[in-house]
């Protein structure tokens, strides 16, 4: 069985993907991106993103370990992301800030899973 940490982690990552992958104007609009502005190389990104992300989400949900080390380096590379993207304004500031904090609890998710190393996953002993 697989931990509650990231069982969260994975329900996030799962949800972003199926909102971008498949809504990609209304979910950007939930980040203030106007419906007009999101272009076809802007749902192209972020299908990739939504295929990156289902990717580790479903693999760490059914125990893969990589998967589940996968996850703080690549919100680490997204938090800086969307701060860049909170600096330029290349989206609406408090978008920025939604998407680092939805990354924010990802990492908390994270640390606290690592915060008791050889702890096993709930359920398995």
């Amino acid at each position: 069985m697989v931990d509650r940490a990231t069982l969260g982690m994975a329900a996030i990552g799962g949800s972003v993907s199926v909102g971008s992958a498949f809504c990609p104007r209304l979910f950007l609009r939930l980040f203030g991106v106007a419906p007009r502005e999101v272009t076809g190389p802007a749902i192209f990104a972020l299908r990739l993103f939504a295929v990156r992300t289902a990717y580790l989400s479903a693999l760490a949900a059914r125990g893969n370990e990589t998967a589940r080390a996968s996850f703080l380096p690549v919100q680490v590379l997204d938090q800086m992301v969307f701060w860049h993207a909170f600096k330029t304004r290349s989206i609406p500031r408090p978008g920025s800030v939604l998407a680092a904090a939805m990354s924010g609890v990802i990492i908390a998710c994270g640390l606290s899973r690592r915060g008791s190393p050889g702890t096993p996953d709930v359920g398995s002993g």
